[in-house]
């Protein structure tokens, strides 16, 4: 995470294109690594380098961005969310205070009940650890930080997805399509709500097409992609358990347009607007007649969703069944295989994502789990 000014050797990361060879250049991607290893062997989905931007360009509309976060859900589809700020450098412009600070407010933009600040060279004095701790805020500095990772990661299997070689598999994976790269990095973390589920979608229909499936990159995309979606779709979850299961698809369209009230004005003024065009010859009697006001794949993402209401036990392993997938496909040994009734209803789930992702957007393939 960067605040402005933050620090002059600490390098900061990129929220936007990555240029040639700018992993090798991030000071402080051991310590990103490490970290993101230790959540996702946690259980975390996990993503590094997330740019909190209204846009994929670096400049005024730039806001940060959050070195390495974690999501996971609970069986009400709340998310779980931690922050992470990595700080390798240890000039003397480099403020524990000031990264602390950043830090809260950070935490508070992307609603994380966890923050911590890693510095992994520099010392950090016992008041401002005090600082950080009526802040909610653990700080971590120079040995601590590999120290934690261990402690978290202690007795577990680890997945071993987040090696230097493998991170940079990743980003060389997203280069077939920059689009839908800068949006899942940028302005999916700003706009994180209703909006994502339709952006999403609109954005991975132009990708579809190419993924035929025959590309070691196409699994990595399709999967990645999923994980965001899945994400997203644990809010609508969250949102149809608050207001009842009765008509799905009518609480699925109205969260689709940002709710009940926005939802009934728009349905107004589509049936105005028909009323009118009937009314002067435009749209004949028995003849065409608008386009739905709501997706053709409503039904089915209400149906999904209901899937996932019943089953939150299993619904809310999706992500991190995805992400093992991503990285599986990058070379790395995965989570040991598990054969209990709810993870195979997870992975029965997972697919049914997929399913919906590869009808949603046209895709010709869609990978199986």
């Amino acid at each position: 995470m960067n605040s402005k000014g933050s620090s002059n050797d600490s390098a900061p990361s990129s929220a936007g294109r990555p240029a040639r060879g700018g992993a090798r250049n991030d000071q402080d991607l051991p310590a990103k690594l490490s970290v993101a290893n230790a959540l996702a062997t946690n259980g975390y989905f996990v993503r590094t380098n997330v740019g909190l931007s209204a846009t994929t360009t670096r400049g005024i509309a730039d806001v940060t961005d959050i070195d390495v976060l974690g999501i996971r859900h609970d069986i009400t589809f709340t998310p779980e969310t931690i922050a992470v700020s990595c700080k390798s450098g240890e000039a003397k412009s480099l403020s524990p205070a000031k990264e602390i600070f950043y830090l809260r407010g950070v935490l508070d933009y992307v609603h994380a009940r966890t923050g911590i600040v890693a510095f992994t060279k520099k010392r950090v004095p016992p008041h401002l650890r005090d600082l950080a701790r009526q802040l909610d805020i653990q700080v971590l500095a120079r040995n601590e930080v590999e120290e934690w990772c261990q402690n978290i990661a202690n007795g577990l299997p680890a997945p071993d997805y987040f090696t230097l070689a493998r991170y940079d598999g990743h980003q060389t994976a997203w280069q077939h399509d920059r689009t839908l790269a800068d949006y899942l990095k940028t302005d999916y973390w700003f706009h994180f709500d209703f909006r994502n589920l339709q952006n999403l979608i609109v954005h991975f229909r132009k990708l579809a097409p190419k993924l035929a499936g025959n590309e070691p990159w196409h699994a990595v995309q399709f999967h990645d992609t999923a994980a965001h979606f899945a994400l997203t779709l644990f809010d609508l979850c969250r949102h149809i358990r608050l207001l009842g299961e009765g008509n799905t698809v009518e609480i699925t369209a109205a969260y689709l347009f940002g709710g009940p009230p926005t939802f009934k004005a728009r349905r107004d003024l589509y049936t105005k607007v028909q009323q009118l065009l009937s009314s002067t010859g435009v749209l004949a009697p028995d003849g065409p007649m608008l386009p739905p006001l709501e997706p053709p794949y409503t039904a089915p993402l209400a149906e999904l969703a209901i899937r996932c209401v019943k089953r939150p036990q299993a619904a809310t392993l999706i992500p991190t069944i995805l992400q093992d997938a991503t990285w599986r496909a990058l070379g790395a040994l995965g989570t040991p295989a598990r054969e209990d009734t709810n993870y195979l209803a997870a992975e029965k789930l997972t697919q049914d994502l997929l399913d919906f992702l590869k009808t949603a957007t046209g895709a010709p393939w869609s990978p199986k789990i």
